[in-house]
């Protein structure tokens, strides 16, 4: 892709994260109080920045349209995370729904199911992972990280079980790193409230970009 078309696909981006933010806000998703969603632009922008540099990495091929979607779906769910301490699941399942049917025409136009078999059984194994720490810590891991796990799943399966693996893995340092980081600086109980949320979906957006290089 040449940098004018990068830049028109990290436009399309600000787009649709512009529409998204509006959408949430005139929803009742967001708790009360909670209506700032993001600081003006920086949902706008952090998106943008990620659909150039998703089309940047992979350039114009089906998949574009699927990894683009989930780094949308992805900035606004870890914003509406971060505001209001929740995953709503009105917001997880159709993005999956979306996710799944572009994935799934990628797959048609790349004449490549595999792929696409992988992504289901990616979903599966993060269900099944995060399902088990769902039973086994009762009130330390939430339903909405549950389903946002089918989510990521989804994602990081068709990148390849590298990425499914690494992003995993990412997602979980990155929550533990800013937990200490909190502990440290405000004492032991300054990290209790923090969501986890925005920590596996950086970690799974890392992976699908350090992935789209390979």
């Amino acid at each position: 892709m040449t940098a004018l078309s990068i830049a028109g696909w990290g436009l399309v981006g600000l787009v649709i994260a512009s529409v998204l933010r509006i959408a949430v806000r005139r929803s009742s998703l967001l708790r009360t109080g909670c209506e700032r969603l993001a600081p003006p632009a920086l949902l706008e922008v952090v998106t943008a920045v990620l659909f150039s540099a998703l089309a940047w990495r992979i350039g114009a091929e089906p998949d574009l349209f699927a990894y683009s979607w989930l780094a949308a779906a992805g900035v606004l769910l870890a914003a509406v995370d971060w505001n209001s301490r929740t995953l709503p699941t009105k917001l997880i399942w159709p993005s999956g729904i979306i996710l799944a049917t572009l994935l799934s025409l990628a797959a048609v136009l790349n004449r490549d199911a595999y792929p696409l078999i992988r992504s289901a059984v990616g979903m599966l194994a993060l269900l099944m992972f995060y399902g088990a720490l769902y039973f086994l810590r009762p009130g330390e891991f939430g339903g909405g990280d549950l389903r946002l796990s089918g989510l990521l799943g989804l994602a990081l399966g068709w990148a390849g079980w590298t990425a499914l693996l690494t992003g995993t893995l990412l997602g979980w340092l990155a929550a533990a790193i800013a937990i200490l980081v909190l502990r440290i600086g405000r004492g032991s109980e300054a990290s209790d409230d923090i969501p986890l949320g925005p920590f596996l979906i950086t970690g799974t957006l890392a992976a699908m970009l350090v992935s789209s290089m390979s």
